[in-house]
């Protein structure tokens, strides 16, 4: 009997819904819901990314489009790729293709006559008991459809005679050692090189990200990452460090036009670091103003906490008395809101199962810093530090601002209130 396969249609990594702003982990949902479902059922179950890039491309999608027994399409974040993709699967097979998206996803007018099966992130992650759901309900549909496959595809329900071809044996044979000749994913790279990150090992973080480029040169949150790493190795030197990742951000993510609150937040931390370097207002004028566009376009705890920073740092700069409580008030009225968005994440009910508890818990505690209580920044650090696991990299960014942070409050306690 010949072995089923299924295709996944979906980014990798974590892509953002420009529509809401939504930031999601797609690798999450491959790896933890999508793949054990089918290798469970005994499908071989595949996504683009996993196998090597070899002559044609775009021939090798259609055809995984084309012959694969069952299509899982995730329109999560209304990817123009995966909405072609899917547009041709439709095309191109009568039945067996099964669209996923995440709770809350506003479908352009033709999307909404499919039935779309809903699931739910938490933060960008997935929590494990939605996870546990979704695994059921997909079984369950799959296995359905295995028993009496229906027609989803609107082309065939209204040509319905039309037949579509399926992979051979020898094919899928072939793909298989394709895949286990490469033995490694973008998505692996992206693993390799966030663990790389965490060790603080940034060339080898850098050389993962490199070989992820080589699959994917075009791919956001490859450029991303590689913005990150970059800058936090300073190598051949700090000066030359930034100016690579600038060089980035303005060529390859498009800083200038971008909403991407990643990058964004990217360009506000690079720019920062060029003022602390170089004294320059100008690059914390380009930091407070990136900070600021990340921050209100989606309300986002990192840009908000940095943008709060800022204020604080400007108010002990100025003379002008006016002006100076004028940068502080503006610090402590960011930091409440950025409190507030906290508090809300931890509130959720599967919050435990988020992996950036550790820079949410970090957050409020140098919220609760800025404001002086220092009870609860110490109840907030030691959260984060159990929840980093002996991982120092959270640590040592936080003490690198606690201490730009104090000088400027006392500075500006020494100017304004003492008078």
């Amino acid at each position: 009997m010949k072995e089923k396969t299924c295709f996944v249609i979906m980014g990798f990594g974590e892509k953002t819904n420009y529509k809401t702003s939504q930031t999601f982990n797609l690798d999450k949902t491959y790896k933890n819901i999508i793949k054990p479902v089918f290798e469970d059922l005994g499908f071989f179950c595949f996504r683009a990314d996993d196998r090597p890039p070899s002559g044609n491309i775009d021939k090798v999608m259609y055809s995984n489009i084309l012959k694969a027994d069952f299509v899982v399409a995730d329109l999560s974040t209304l990817n123009p790729n995966a909405l072609y993709e899917l547009g041709i699967r439709h095309a191109l097979k009568k039945n067996t293709t099964i669209l996923i998206a995440e709770e809350g996803t506003e479908f352009p007018f033709d999307l909404n006559h499919n039935y779309i099966h809903k699931y739910e992130h938490l933060g960008k992650d997935i929590g494990v008991d939605e996870s546990r759901r979704f695994k059921l309900h997909l079984t369950e549909t799959v296995e359905r459809l295995l028993k009496k496959p229906e027609i989803d595809s609107p082309i065939y329900t209204y040509l319905p005679t039309l037949e579509s071809p399926s992979f051979t044996d020898q094919e899928i044979k072939d793909i298989k050692e394709e895949i286990k000749e490469e033995d490694t994913s973008v998505s692996d790279f992206m693993e390799l090189a966030e663990e790389a990150k965490q060790r603080q090992d940034y060339k080898m973080a850098l050389k993962y990200l490199e070989k992820a480029m080589e699959i994917y040169p075009h791919d956001n949150f490859i450029r991303q990452r590689r913005v990150l790493i970059t800058y936090k190795w300073k190598q051949p030197n700090e000066k030359a460090a930034l100016n690579t990742a600038l060089d980035i951000l303005k060529k390859e993510l498009r800083l200038e036009t971008t909403t991407d609150t990643e990058t964004l937040g990217l360009a506000g931390a690079v720019y920062k670091r060029f003022y602390f370097l170089t004294k320059e207002d100008i690059y914390f004028k380009k930091s407070l103003w990136n900070y600021s566009r990340g921050f209100y376009i989606r309300q986002d705890y990192y840009n908000g906490i940095n943008l709060s920073f800022l204020h604080f740092f400007r108010a002990s700069q100025m003379d002008n008395k006016l002006k100076a409580f004028a940068h502080f008030g503006q610090a402590l009225e960011i930091g409440e809101k950025v409190e507030e968005l906290c508090k809300k994440i931890i509130a959720l009910k599967n919050f435990k199962d988020r992996e950036d508890k550790v820079w949410i818990y970090q957050t409020l505690a140098e919220v609760a810093y800025s404001k002086g209580d220092l009870n609860d920044e110490s109840t907030y650090l030691n959260l984060a530090q159990i929840n980093a696991k002996g991982n120092s990299f959270f640590k040592d960014s936080y003490d690198e601002q606690h201490k730009k942070l104090t000088k400027a409050i006392q500075k500006f306690n020494s100017k304004f209130n003492s008078k």
